[in-house]
């Protein structure tokens, strides 16, 4: 393409990169790539929303043409700001500074990339800019020196490297802030650090990519889960689940703060870098007391064989902590069933869409795993998992046909087991489905399986206690639900304070019940079953308008609602158990 055919227009370019990148890289590559990872979605954000684009973002460096020089400049200030919060959080070795450089200039355009001086000046003046600072051109001082609340300082007149003409450059200084007024981002840590365990105790950090292409990010994420998918089998280990742990992805936290504010001994963490059809994973793990590396490794092979790489970190991981396996089973829990790579790349797809947040993440998910049932039918992951889809599609009430879904999930799950299932999955849904058609010996059965295949996996445990509650055994439901939070103390799903909040009251503890209920509802504003659950405790507790409020809430999240539908979803054993409930809902004002 000749310069005559490329298209020219103006625009302001900010273009910016990491002081030191190749120091925090030889320090540690995993950290650096993970903060690194954190302020490219920051920057991505805050481009997005004051209108620019991200013409590219290439290790540390990047790109980014705005419409107007007053955009570019408010961004800039904007990222200065937020990544001067995301290093307050950090130790001061490890803390990640941007220089910025601004230049108003004509650029020629070619689809997504630009060319021209402009993009040279702008690189030239990030270079001038002090860590953590911003330079910009004379032509862009002009047009915002009296429009953005900053300071401006002249540096004089500047030589660039290959400009031939001399640039009179100016630094731009944020409003002063005092020293520490920086907020620290943190995740919704318990209030007190909980004691570490009496066995080995283990938190998994999501793998990072170190790939150049972020679109990969689903491919360390899956690798992630996968190990966790082996380690949650083992009885002597303390497992922290994966909700919590994938709260840390977008968040900059050091080795010991996860120790104290998860309560665990180790941490594992690692890197996945994917070339073509090549994989190399590096991991590492490490005391979260004093920071001592304890083992570490790298594999590399092909995409085919990532479930060996998933089988020998997670033995590695065992033989460091000294922990044994549950007698007569292999150290390879996961064994190599998927073979085909187009398969594996839609199991891994599945994995990260499953715990996604939108209704539409569910069914997007079927999708992904009937394609690995389509392209590799003799392994039972696919199978699993799909039933598992289908079933939580019933369970969020989303399925179009509850009694086809239901029927369905149950098919995949019965052909999961008869292939030797090792996810544990199953027998979770069949639990659950039983208890769905109050078969609840069967129910109680299939729990007990799921807990035993799966002995440190936090689901597991809410659910038996969930199947417990309406067995009428509240005691050890509060034990399970306790535990089940303690496995996910960050970000755990409201089901299982609910779960928790339905034994306490049926213990008659009312005020605990209610404040736990309450803490669901913080997490899920209208979910019926905490509704329900803090309306009877009002009720139990004298506190009557309270309960009247409650039960208005339950008619504006759900104006449906009856008393005689509820009761239809409510397989209590003992019916005098759904009879005084339902008795007590009345006195709340619900019919």
């Amino acid at each position: 393409m000749t310069e005559s055919e490329l298209k020219h227009r103006l625009a302001a370019l900010l273009s910016a990169d990491v002081v030191g990148y190749s120091r925090l890289m030889a320090a540690d590559e995993l950290a650096t790539v993970r903060t690194l990872a954190i302020c490219r979605d920051k920057i991505h954000a805050l481009v997005q929303e004051i209108g620019g684009r991200v013409v590219n973002f290439v290790g540390d460096n990047v790109l980014v043409e705005f419409p107007s020089v007053r955009d570019a400049v408010s961004c800039a200030l904007e990222i200065q700001n937020s990544l001067a919060t995301l290093n307050a959080g950090m130790d001061e070795n490890r803390h990640m500074r941007f220089r910025i450089g601004i230049h108003l200039g004509d650029i020629l355009v070619e689809g997504e990339v630009i060319y021209g001086d402009g993009v040279n000046i702008a690189a030239r003046l990030e270079a001038l800019a002090e860590p953590g600072g911003i330079c910009i051109s004379e032509l862009v001082y002009r047009q915002i020196q009296h429009k953005l609340d900053a300071t401006y300082v002249d540096l004089g007149t500047k030589t660039l490297k290959n400009i031939p003409d001399p640039l009179r450059v100016y630094a731009v200084v944020a409003p002063s802030a005092e020293p520490g007024t920086h907020p620290v981002e943190s995740a919704a840590y318990p209030a007190t650090p909980p004691p570490l365990p009496a066995k080995p105790s283990l938190a998994v950090l999501p793998f990072v990519n170190l790939s150049s292409d972020p679109t990969q990010d689903y491919f360390s994420d899956g690798l992630t889960l996968d190990i966790m998918t082996a380690l949650v089998k083992i009885p002597d280990l303390f497992l922290i689940s994966d909700i919590s742990m994938f709260s840390f992805k977008l968040k900059p936290v050091s080795i010991k703060e996860i120790g104290c504010q998860l309560g665990v001994s180790h941490v594992l963490e690692g890197g996945v870098r994917k070339a073509g059809e090549h994989v190399r994973v590096t991991a590492r793990l490490v005391e979260t007391t004093g920071g001592r590396q304890i083992w570490a490794d790298h594999y590399d092979t092909d995409l085919e064989d990532v479930f060996a790489i998933q089988d020998r970190i997670a033995e590695e991981i065992v033989t460091a902590l000294d922990v044994k396996l549950v007698s007569g089973e292999s150290a390879r829990t996961i064994r190599k069933t998927i073979r085909n790579p187009d398969a594996l790349e839609a199991y891994y797809r599945g994995w990260q869409t499953l715990f996604g947040t939108s209704n539409a993440d569910i069914f997007e998910s079927q999708q992904h795993f009937e394609e690995t049932i389509r392209l590799e039918p003799e392994s039972p992951l696919g199978y699993a998992l799909a039933a598992w889809t289908h079933f939580w599609a019933v369970f969020r009430g989303l399925a179009p046909d509850t009694q086809l879904a239901l029927e369905h999930a149950t098919d995949l799950a019965r052909k999961a087991v008869a292939m030797e299932d090792i996810t544990g999955l199953p027998h979770l849904m069949m639990g659950l489905i039983h208890l769905h058609k109050n078969e609840h010996d069967k129910a109680l059965a299939e729990a007990e399986q799921a807990v035993l295949s799966r002995p440190s996996c936090d689901l597991s445990y809410a659910a038996k206690g969930f199947i417990l509650n309406y067995l009428g055994r509240t005691t050890e439901a509060i034990e399970l639900a306790n535990y089940a939070i303690r496995l996910a103390p960050v970000h755990s799903p409201p089901f299982y304070q609910v779960v928790l909040a339905g034994a306490l009251y049926s213990s008659g503890k009312f005020e605990e019940a209610a404040a736990v209920a309450e803490e669901a509802l913080r997490k899920d504003r209208q979910y019926l079953d905490a509704l329900v659950i803090l309306a009877v405790a009002k009720v139990a507790l004298n506190q009557m308008d309270h309960a009247a409020q409650i039960a208005n809430r339950i008619r504006l999240a759900r104006p449906d609602f009856t008393l005689e539908k509820f009761a239809q979803s409510q397989p209590y054993r003992n019916p005098d158990t759904l009879e005084q409930l339902l008795t007590t809902l009345r006195k709340a004002g619900l019919r």
